[in-house]
């Protein structure tokens, strides 16, 4: 599938031939794109003409994407008059906000604290003291930096008191995760005046947070790919099927529904919460007709729900891309095992940068002579990778693997 940016021109090509398959240059090549978004069809560029290359039987379409373009799948539609007979082909492209997409900060299915758990790489503190508030200050700093995210918390109490209230983030303080550094606002500064100030956190000698968190938008791509499937919150999708290639002229009787009983389509994702349409396309790309909804039937198999549609009544028409059904799919909350298998690929990812810096670390001393090695950090690096690699292809094959058939 072809995948454009947002924010950029899309160049999209057709070459035409006729029935035997020679070259042909239509008077009427046009293109028409669609997308669907909230089970209703949205056009985004009518029927228009395509633009001749040269003298050849090609043609292409500069399509302007917009930076806040749909991001998802799209209908092309080509149309021409080839030797008096209406012509029509459609393809699907995909608009994303990089070729390489990766998921928006804080639309991950794991979090840093996560990898460092899994690669045990992080360090807990538990109860470490800021100081005492004056009514004036308010700039302290945590004995260490590299602060993982969702790690910390900062409390306040009486001196000598065990009974402690928690300071919340930006109504009372801000703070720079990376240098550990804490800034307390105005209401933090009054709120802990001549109280007891303390940090519990947990921090990654070798690597911050920041990097830490480069870690997920690949980590998740790849976690997509190996288990060919979405995990975030609820979204809808769109996808096309060939209808008949039966030979039969398509009519209701009797030929129409003789064909098979009950077809089914097997949905590209799983997690599927409801099946908004099934539609049948004509030869330009427009809703033919459609599915009754007491004729749509959608199987469950798992738990975490591959999608069957079976369509009870009705016949299927001929032709190719022609059947559209639009669904939606995605969870409440991402599944435990994908947020392991995230935080492991991220791990992963952490430990070979760890390891790059472990040429120089010390790891083996000899008190007699003052004799020492370095550089053996590596060899249980290694170990925990390979684990965690063993791990990840556990939690693959327990979600159900990507495969290919040829």
């Amino acid at each position: 599938m072809t995948i454009f940016e947002r924010d950029s021109t899309g160049t999209l090509y057709a070459t035409f031939v006729d029935i035997n398959g020679d070259a042909y240059v239509p008077s009427d090549a046009k293109i028409r794109i669609i997308h669907i978004a909230g089970g209703s069809e949205i056009e985004d560029v009518p029927l228009t003409a395509m633009t001749q290359i040269n003298t050849t039987n090609q043609f292409y379409f500069n399509w302007d994407i917009a930076d806040d373009a749909y991001l998802g799948e799209y209908l092309i539609t080509y149309t021409a008059t080839i030797d008096t007979y209406p012509s029509t082909n459609t393809e699907t492209v995909q608009v994303m906000i990089d070729q390489n997409p990766t998921p928006a900060p804080g639309t991950y299915y794991a979090t840093t604290l996560q990898i460092t758990r899994y690669a045990g790489i992080g360090v807990e503190v538990q109860v470490e003291s800021l100081g005492t508030g004056d009514g004036t200050e308010n700039s302290y700093d945590a004995e260490n930096g590299n602060i993982v995210g969702s790690s910390y918390s900062i409390f306040y109490g009486d001196v000598g008191s065990n009974e402690l209230g928690e300071l919340v983030e930006t109504t009372h303080y801000s703070i720079d995760k990376d240098s550990g550094a804490i800034l307390l606002t105005t209401t933090g500064v009054n709120l802990v005046n001549g109280k007891s100030i303390y940090i519990s956190y947990t921090y990654s000698p070798k690597q911050s947070d920041t990097v830490l968190e480069t870690y997920l938008a690949s980590s998740q791509v790849e976690a997509e790919k190996l288990t060919a499937n979405y995990w975030g919150p609820i979204k809808t999708s769109i996808q096309y099927f060939d209808g008949y290639s039966s030979g039969y002229v398509h009519t209701d009787a009797p030929f129409g529904t003789d064909i098979t009983d009950q077809p089914e389509f097997e949905l590209k994702y799983s997690g599927i919460k409801t099946v908004e349409a099934v539609e049948f396309l004509d030869n330009t790309g427009d809703v033919q007709n459609d599915v009754e909804a007491e004729y749509i039937r959608l199987m469950i198999d798992d738990e975490y729900q591959d999608g069957r549609v079976i369509v009870t009544a009705g016949s299927i028409p001929n032709g190719k891309n022609n059947v559209r059904i639009t669904y939606t799919h995605g969870y409440d909350s991402t599944p435990d095992l994908v947020q392991e298998m995230i935080a492991l690929l991220g791990g992963v990812r952490a430990l070979v940068n760890i390891s790059g810096g472990s040429y120089k670390d010390v790891s083996t001393y000899s008190l007699g002579r003052k004799s020492f090695s370095i550089g053996q950090v590596y060899v249980n690096i290694e170990s925990s990778i390979k684990q965690m690699k063993l791990r990840v292809k556990e939690i693959t094959e327990e979600l159900g693997e990507k495969f290919g058939c040829a």
